[in-house]
């Protein structure tokens, strides 16, 4: 069978791998506000992959994995929030940095750095703080996702491009906006972590294929259509021409 891939709304999705195996990454689902899909409405997960501690990230990640006993894939700071905060069981998890890679569930997840932070604050005020990452996951069928997590340009995408070869590029192209995800003071914030430039470049280093955008509430949204005609203008020039989809929350999409 060939990969699908779902996506919620933010950076939140769903990979079902050729071989069956359902992955989800970065699972902010019941306050999202464009999320048709709701924790209680994932019916298997095989595998969960966490970014960062970021709300919009970590997500409601104790809620799946209490429900479908699943593994996780994420950093030490991440297991440390969802062990001690949440009560989670320490067995679940997987903990890895860049470069480690891993194999579980029948999915190879091969973690690279982002350049971004990772923290939260727990209940009685403690930070809790670690690295971020990007996620290559290798979906089956010569698929291999790459998940950015929250990162900023860097020139070691380049590298991973010419090492890893992910296929498909979930691409963040702005911040998103709206109940429950804005920033405060979201006037003062003239970009996301990757401008729609910036993404259109980080493509090309990774040498993409297909490249799905990511990290929105609004498909209509300024920075989304600026990406759109970037990528437009490189396919009419004949210099970059890669596929490009634009999901709608909930929407699954063959690979």
């Amino acid at each position: 069978m060939r990969p699908t891939i779902q996506f919620f709304g933010v950076a939140a999705y769903k990979i079902v791998t050729s071989s069956g195996k359902v992955v989800v990454i970065d699972p902010f689902l019941n306050k999202n506000p464009v999320s048709p899909i709701k924790a209680a409405d994932l019916d298997r997960v095989d595998l969960l992959l966490i970014t960062h501690n970021a709300v919009d990230h970590f997500g409601d990640a104790p809620e799946i994995i209490r429900k479908h006993r699943c593994p996780v894939i994420c950093a030490k700071d991440v297991m440390h929030n969802l062990t001690k905060v949440h009560q989670i069981d320490p067995d679940l998890f997987r903990v890895t940095i860049w470069g480690m890679e891993i194999e579980e569930a029948e999915t190879r997840v091969r973690p690279v750095e982002s350049h971004h932070w990772s923290f939260t604050v727990t209940p009685d005020g403690q930070l809790l703080s670690g690295p971020a990452m990007g996620f290559i996951v290798d979906a089956g069928e010569g698929v291999r996702i790459y998940h950015p997590g929250d990162t900023a340009l860097t020139y070691d995408m380049k590298l991973w491009g010419e090492l890893y070869r992910p296929t498909v590029g979930l691409m963040h192209v702005t911040l998103p906006e709206g109940e429950g995800v804005s920033l405060p003071h979201m006037e003062c914030y003239k970009s996301g972590e990757l401008t729609p430039y910036e993404a259109w470049l980080a493509s090309q280093w990774l040498q993409l294929e297909h490249i799905i955008i990511s990290h929105y509430t609004d498909p209509n949204c300024e920075d989304v259509q600026h990406f759109v005609e970037l990528v437009k203008s490189a396919s009419s020039s004949g210099t970059y021409s890669p596929k490009l989809t634009i999901l709608q929350p909930g929407i699954a999409f063959e690979l």
